[in-house]
């Protein structure tokens, strides 16, 4: 039990999390980025789609 007290120990394993955290973050960072700038991208065609419609309708109701 005296070993599991032990600074050495604990610190050890404060530093195997940490390093365990920024190993997850390297690897799953790039995937989420690419599936928010593909999102992004989604969104501003079907923007820019609805707003050609909705100024095709508003020419229509001019004429």
């Amino acid at each position: 039990m005296d070993f599991l007290a032990s600074p050495w120990f604990i610190i050890t394993v404060v530093i195997s999390i940490i390093i365990g955290n920024i190993a997850a973050l390297k690897y799953l960072t790039p995937k989420n980025l690419d599936k928010l700038k593909k999102r992004q991208g989604n969104d501003l065609d079907r923007l820019i789609e609805l707003d050609k419609k909705h100024q095709q309708e508003i020419k229509k109701k001019d004429e």
